[in-house]
Order: C-alpha cells, then structure tokens, then sequence
C-alpha cells in the first residue's frame, strides 16, 4: 500500500521494507533453546493500526517559526502539555488554544529519555489558532500477514519487523492497536526495481484482534475471533539449528482468499545469538505464486514459513532488484 498523508496527521505504512543490496552479517555462535512451542501457523492478510503513545513530531513548520527558536525536535515524542496527557493531534490543538499561553511546560520523550520543556506558543495568523509549530503523527494503518497464534493463550505474532513511522524511521510506542478483517485484496505484481504490494479496504467493525506491543521484530497480541483462520493443526516452533537450506513452504491467500503453501528455497542461514529481522534469504520459486504475485510483495511481511513441518520463520524483507528473494526471520525470535 503506497504511502499517503493528509491533513490529520494520519499515514498509511507499508509492512514490508525493501533494501538494494545485500547486506553481510556476521556469523555467531548460537545458543539453542530446547523448549518446546506449539502454535497455530496463519498466513492471513489483515488490516492493521496503531494509535501512538503520546504524539510524534514528524516535522518543523519553518514558516510559522521563522527565525524564532526552536524548542522541539523531529522525533520527539508529545507525552503531555500543562499535565493534560496527549495522544492525539487535536488535543494538542484544544490545550494550546483554551491556555492560551505564551510558554506551555511540554513532557517530552527524546532519545528513550523523558524531558520537561518550556515550549514557545504562537498564534497562527492565518487560522487564528494557537500552535507549537511542529507537524505531528497520532496514528498509522496499513496491510500486514499475522504469523501465528497459539491455541491455548490466544497470543499471537505478526509481520516479523516493527512498525516505523515513514518519515522519522523511529519504532512507534503503541498505546492501542487493531487487527481487522480485510475486504477484498488486490495485488500489484512485483517486478525488477519495483516490488509489488498489496491493497485492500478494511472496515474497523470487524475487530480480529489487538495487539499492545511493537518490537525490532514484529507484533504480538491477542486473537479476539479465531473463526476467520482454517481449521490447521498446531506445529513445533523450530529450534535454530532444525532450520536447513533447501526447500520450505510459505502460508500466503491465493486469488481467491484461501490459504495455501507455495514452495520456496531457503538460500543462506545466519546463526544468531540475539533477535534480528534478518536470519535467513529465501527466494520463491513456486510458479503459481509467482504467476501471482511478481514473488514477495509489500504486505506479504509475516507470511510464515514452515519447514518438516516445523514453523522456522517469516517473510520480512523484499530484494528490489529481485523481487523473488528477500529475508526472513526466525520464528523464535518472535516470540513473547
């Protein structure tokens, strides 16, 4: 889903990044953890959004501030103002202009670390409004493929890489989020120097679940209705020494929104010893797929991979410049 914004500060994100070259990791011993996971492995397309803790500042309205100083930073996270929390773009708007101060005390979230600031108010003359001079972000939505969940907790893991915001590139602090069932999806095949993505419409009435955590390595949370997944048996989460090169499948909709494997090859293994999005290259060869889809699209981040029939990882990255290989992560690694 392309990127959009408007006038609400709202954005569409992609679930999927895409990179141009690949990239050297280094090779680590790794610890194997012998504890046995059983979950339900999903490959299903959803709508998701994430409403921000506190407010993002995106951007600096040069033209409002002018040469006056500048108080707020791009990627400073709004927590408070005057003590009212804040959590939206509008209830930055509603204090500034019922205070109408010329200094407002700011809780900030700067670089991991909360700060208190005397930040500068000036009236907008050509609104009328009072303002702080940022542009701030309070929530995003795009497409992404929820992974897995587990049959007993309900808990579940999506995408396999975090949710950043598009302009900053900083990891958003969830403060509510919401996975919905998907209208129609489309596709737009992926070719060479353009990988594809997929589209699709949701209504915010068809809650499938919610999630309240944001990592490096994807999202977890809580599967509310199970009746919109197939009827598929729990597997093994793998081990990271059970992960092999050589043939795999993924979980992803065909045409007609049913569920069902495609072959792949898993190219290259990185041992790891701590969580990375990056833990494998896998390349799709499955022919209908690709007749399908061009090979990983935008939106396709979280397809699991099942390997002897053990869940080794997920889809998470997309090769511009060939668009039918990308990286995986580990399924450990996603898991909370």
């Amino acid at each position: 889903m392309k990127l959009k914004k408007n006038k609400n500060f709202i954005t569409f994100i992609i679930f999927i990044l895409t990179i141009f070259t690949l990239a050297k990791a280094d090779i680590k011993t790794e610890a194997i953890n012998t504890d046995k996971k059983y979950v339900i492995p999903l490959g299903y397309v959803a709508g998701i959004r994430l409403d921000t803790k506190g407010v993002l500042v995106i951007g600096i309205d040069s033209e409002l501030l002018k040469n006056k100083s500048r108080d707020l930073k791009v990627g400073d996270i709004i927590l408070s103002i005057e003590g009212k929390e804040v959590n939206k773009a509008s209830e930055i708007e509603e204090i500034l202009n019922t205070k109408k101060k010329e200094l407002v005390n700011v809780s900030i979230k700067r670089d991991g670390v909360v700060i208190e600031k005397n930040v500068r108010v000036i009236k907008d003359d050509k609104t009328n409004k009072y303002k702080i001079g940022v542009w701030v972000r309070d929530k995003v939505a795009g497409i992404g493929t929820l992974t897995y969940y587990d049959p007993i907790s309900k808990n579940f893991a999506a995408l396999g890489h975090g949710i950043t915001d598009v302009d900053t590139g900083r990891l958003l602090e969830v403060k509510s989020g919401k996975v919905y069932k998907p209208d129609k999806i489309t596709v737009k095949k992926g070719r060479v120097g353009n990988p594809g993505e997929l589209t699709s419409q949701f209504s915010d009435t068809v809650v499938i679940g919610t999630f309240d955590i944001n990592t490096n390595f994807g999202i977890n949370g809580f599967i509310q209705d199970t009746s919109y997944f197939p009827n598929i048996k729990p597997i093994e989460i793998a081990q990271f020494h059970e992960v092999k090169k050589g043939k795999a499948h993924i979980l992803f909709p065909d045409e007609n929104n049913n569920i069902r494997e495609y072959e792949i090859i898993i190219d290259k293994i990185y041992s790891q010893n701590a969580p990375e999005a990056k833990s494998m290259v896998i390349e799709i060869v499955d022919k209908d797929l690709i007749e399908y889809t061009g090979g990983i699209v935008q939106g396709m981040s979280g397809a699991p991979i099942i390997q002897n029939n053990k869940l080794v990882g997920a889809v998470t990255h997309v090769f511009i410049n060939d668009p039918k290989k990308g990286y995986a992560i580990f399924a450990k690694w996603m898991m909370k």
